[in-house]
């Protein structure tokens, strides 16, 4: 059975993923500090320390370097980071940092599980970013297309662009919808003329983005600049003929539009944004904590005396630095003890939280 670290410091969302991971057989442990996770991770050795990326206290990458200066660790455990950040910086980093995957939220489950089952296999899996280390003597990986790259629409474009797509039927449908709308349509120009015009120009769109790798204006190339302004190019459609519009003009811009904001890209953004909306709500609902209600009123209540209080909480750490140092591995080697260990650290440091904080002396 694969041993997992589940750490996330939110007490709903830390069980809910680690009961998830239990009933598809996982052996999970629970961290809700970062600390925490590190010493256990050292402790147990286990084959993923599934981390989550926002820290209140603490940093996600910070924990990671720290665990992979560890070589035992190293050879034998892989990182995941489950974030909402998923720019290229915060991959690099994490990366850098020998994180073996980041996972953006939300997280799908399904591909989650799968992921975790390539790494307890010790399977092949594309690090989170391309950085090269002089210490490793690696080579380089490609990281996937971002959603502002625009080459990834190219092949879509490319079936577009087609005499099959853009024929005489095609012309004659936006011509019968131009004189629905209203619009003046002059008969200089054939529907055949019309079509191969069109065609060659968006088939010279799609050829600026295969050799440029990204979707470049017509009007943006210093020479391209030149001759459209030297150049006089033919009407775009009949409307056109009278009102002396150009080729490059308000056509070719509403073409750019249409290009850069494709249906599936605007869906795409829209299902983003839906996911993000739910994840926000489902984390405050998980950070919902009950009202505090008093067993006691006032005249039942017995006063404590400041100067135990602040013994208590010196207490309370020493007891806390004591169990730390104990759990640190190779100190001590009875697995049940460690794990006694470990549960009297969490209980110290819910202590600690529980009390309150010590008023400065002025």
């Amino acid at each position: 059975m694969a041993k997992v670290i589940v750490a996330d410091e939110n007490e709903g969302r830390r069980s809910l993923l680690a009961n998830t991971l239990e009933r598809e057989g996982f052996d999970i442990t629970r961290a809700a500090t970062l600390r925490q996770a590190e010493g256990t991770a050292l402790a147990i050795m286990p084959e993923v320390v599934l981390i989550d990326g926002e820290w209140k206290t603490g940093d996600a990458i910070d924990a990671a370097q720290r665990l992979m200066g560890d070589p035992e660790f190293a050879f034998k455990c892989r990182i995941v980071i489950l974030t909402r950040n998923s720019s290229q910086e915060y991959r690099v980093s994490a990366a850098q940092s020998g994180v073996a995957e980041v996972i953006s939220k939300p997280v799908d489950m399904n591909v989650l599980i799968q992921q975790l089952n390539k790494h307890t296999r010790k399977q092949f899996v594309p690090p989170p970013a391309d950085v090269s280390s002089g210490q490793t003597g690696g080579g380089s990986f490609d990281v996937s297309m971002t959603m502002g790259d625009s080459t990834w629409a190219l092949p879509m474009l490319k079936g577009l662009v087609g005499p099959e797509k853009i024929n005489t039927d095609f012309i004659d449908e936006i011509l019968s919808q131009m004189d629905e709308e209203g619009l003046e349509v002059s008969t200089e120009l054939d529907s055949s003329s019309m079509s191969s015009m069109l065609r060659l120009a968006l088939n010279k769109l799609v050829d600026q983005a295969s050799a440029d790798g990204q979707l470049i204006p017509p009007n943006q190339g210093a020479e391209g600049s030149d001759a459209q302004q030297q150049t006089p190019s033919g009407p775009s459609s009949p409307s056109q003929v009278k009102s002396g519009a150009s080729l490059g003009g308000i056509q070719a811009k509403k073409m750019k539009q249409g290009i850069s904001s494709s249906m599936e890209g605007i869906l795409e953004a829209q299902a983003q944004e839906i996911a993000n909306e739910v994840e926000e709500a489902m984390d405050s609902i998980l950070d919902e904590q009950p009202d505090l209600v008093a067993l006691h009123s006032l005249e039942t209540m017995v006063p404590i005396d400041p100067e135990v209080l602040e013994l208590t909480r010196l207490t309370t750490e020493v007891v806390s630095e004591l169990m730390w140092s104990l759990g640190r591995p190779g100190a001590v080697s009875d697995l049940t003890l460690i794990t006694q260990i470990e549960d009297a650290t969490q209980m110290l440091g819910d202590v600690l939280a529980a009390l309150p904080e010590a008023e400065e002396e002025e």
